[in-house]
């Protein structure tokens, strides 16, 4: 089986990986640390780039076999490492009680009105027979929103609904869209920290205002979050986003 990577893995996997893009010679010589970090990240894209590849970053089957690598090292988690005292953790793989120390909420409050029901919730009625397809945070105007967690970006800022836009930040397995908000507003970059502002709230042009969050689970798949199929339309490994915000509200970033 065919290791997956993507920034932030760590791991034997990782050194292969950072060796054999080093034996191309044609990028900047990368520290063999076994941490997948920006530097590996902008190489991997590099890689991909002069090989034809989609250049989305993410070390999958086709990058390997472009590596000439039929099956990497897999023994050892590509997503776990050792520290000085021998000890073997692993950060989030996205599930709702492992992200409860990694993850923040992206607010410093909490909104006045739940995302948990009303119109906010997910999977509440649509027009045409639809239903929603994340949750609302009910915040004013040009607030500001924070990265949930260290991150990389997946989609550049791009026209979403009603006068406003949307984001798309691979969060270790997560995907998150961060949707309705304002034109303009995304500093993050390229990669973000968390708790770093990322853009601001945005107002509709019904006037309301808010974040719509959605949350997808297969942070290894570049295929796109909106679809023309099912109640939601959306990929189907989106999910709701109620569980991980109910965890995530007792950690608000710090200003």
């Amino acid at each position: 089986m065919v290791a997956t990577l993507w920034m932030f893995s760590k791991g034997r996997d990782v050194v292969k990986l950072q060796q054999l893009l080093n034996k191309t010679k044609t990028i900047q010589s990368l520290i063999e640390d076994g941490y997948f970090g920006k530097n590996t990240y902008n190489a991997v894209k590099l890689f991909q780039r002069n090989n034809g590849l989609n250049d989305d970053g993410i070390v999958g089957p086709q990058t390997w076999r472009k590596l000439r690598v039929q099956d990497p090292l897999t023994n050892s988690s590509s997503n776990s490492s050792t520290d000085s005292n021998g000890t073997t953790t692993k950060p989030s793989t996205g599930t709702i009680a492992e992200t409860s120390e990694g993850f923040c909420f992206p607010f410093t409050e909490l909104p006045a009105l739940s995302w948990t029901n009303g119109g906010r919730q997910f999977r509440a009625p649509r027009s045409g027979g639809r239903k929603h397809a994340g949750c609302d945070l009910k915040f004013p105007p040009g607030t500001p929103i924070y990265a949930v967690a260290d991150g990389v970006l997946v989609r550049n800022p791009y026209s979403f609904y009603s006068g406003t836009s949307a984001v798309e930040i691979r969060h270790g397995e997560l995907i998150l869209r961060y949707g309705e908000i304002a034109n303009g507003s995304y500093t993050g970059g390229s990669s973000v920290k968390k708790g770093q502002i990322i853009a601001k709230v945005g107002r509709l042009n019904s006037g309301s205002s808010m974040l719509h969050l959605e949350i997808y689970t297969n942070g290894a798949s570049s295929a796109s979050l909106t679809t023309r199929v099912g109640e939601l339309r959306r990929r189907s490994d989106v999910t709701d986003p109620a569980p991980y915000l109910n965890v995530w509200k007792n950690n608000l970033p710090r200003l």
